[in-house]
């Protein structure tokens, strides 16, 4: 999982705010999330400067045993 989900909802954002904030659609942020598709460059840029986090804290993959 990318740590991008686990901001999302530590937020409690929906994919459609996220959406609305980003410009991306939410079938992209939900593939994006799941590893299903790459992140572009131009996607993660708009990304991050929504969670006002830098782009390698988010894309970074975390394991479920990982804590903060």
């Amino acid at each position: 999982m990318l740590r991008l989900r686990e901001e999302r909802l530590k937020r409690g954002w929906s994919l459609a705010r996220v959406c609305q904030l980003t410009g991306i659609a939410e079938s992209n942020i939900s593939a994006i999330e799941r590893g299903l598709i790459p992140a572009y460059a131009g996607w993660q840029r708009r990304i991050a400067q929504a969670f006002d986090m830098p782009a390698s804290k988010l894309f970074k993959e975390i394991h479920d045993d990982e804590c903060d």
